[in-house]
């Protein structure tokens, strides 16, 4: 068996290539050929509840970076404990008990992007439900004063999927976020208004001032989970990359015979 065949889906995205991958019960050898000898070393450093969760994501970023035919080598972990990716690529991954996703896009004008997935509640919630069924009411710790007030006029039961969609959009825009940054960025740092189609409405007001950027979101359901994705960009990149590609043709051009 190949590390391939726990592979649930490829798509691409509005914020770039994303591949699902089955968090394996137990680790079988076929399931670390994909990998580079650093990172089988760092795999086994890990503790052993651990090591499912991690290989699964590497198998869905290295997955996605041959889709985007790129070579990223051994893709270990920077300080902050997001995937070690080159200079020209930016990704991010996500990972619960039985799934781990990867998103990886080209890094064009500063862009960062971010990942994250969990698990769509049941409604009414079942008492066997994990995971979030069991936590407490985050919904003041994640959301706004303003998100709070529109979260007070939905009906009861669909309140709780509302709170985890806005914790998950929060931490994709985190992750998207922190490598431009270099902080932590608290949940009240940011206000998302998820539309049914998928498309979200996004303002930053970062404590510290830092910016101004261009932040998006998406969210959409896949395999049971809240799939969320973040791109986050200084404002003006765009234009001042549009500018100099200009300047650069203008100057080939006349230097031409």
């Amino acid at each position: 068996m190949s590390a391939d065949d726990d592979i649930i889906f490829r798509v691409d995205l509005p914020h770039g290539r994303c591949v699902g991958v089955r968090v394996p019960t137990a680790i079988n050898p076929g399931s670390l050929l994909g990998l580079d000898h650093a990172e089988r070393d760092f795999l086994g450093t890990l503790s052993l509840a651990r090591r499912p969760t991690w290989l699964a994501g590497r198998i869905a970023m290295h997955a996605a970076l041959r889709d985007m035919e790129r070579d990223a080598g051994p893709i270990l972990a920077t300080r902050r404990g997001a995937p070690e990716l080159p200079d020209e690529v930016t990704g991010s991954i996500s990972h619960k008990q039985t799934l781990a996703v990867a998103l990886a896009s080209h890094r064009r004008a500063g862009l960062s992007v971010g990942v994250d997935i969990e698990p769509i509640p049941t409604l009414p919630p079942a008492p066997s439900d994990p995971g979030w069924d069991k936590r407490p009411d985050i919904s003041s710790r994640v959301m706004t004063p303003e998100e709070l007030a529109a979260l007070a006029i939905l009906p009861d039961g669909l309140r709780r999927r509302e709170v985890i969609l806005h914790f998950s959009l929060k931490e994709a825009l985190y992750k998207a976020i922190n490598p431009i940054i270099g902080r932590y960025v608290s949940f009240q740092e940011a206000s998302v208004l998820p539309r049914p189609d998928g498309s979200v409405a996004v303002t930053l007001t970062l404590a510290k001032g830092e910016g101004p950027f261009v932040a998006e979101a998406r969210w959409s359901e896949i395999d049971g989970h809240l799939l969320t994705t973040a791109a986050v960009r200084p404002q003006g990149e765009e234009r001042k990359r549009g500018e100099s590609m200009a300047k650069l043709a203008v100057e080939e051009t006349s230097g031409a015979p």
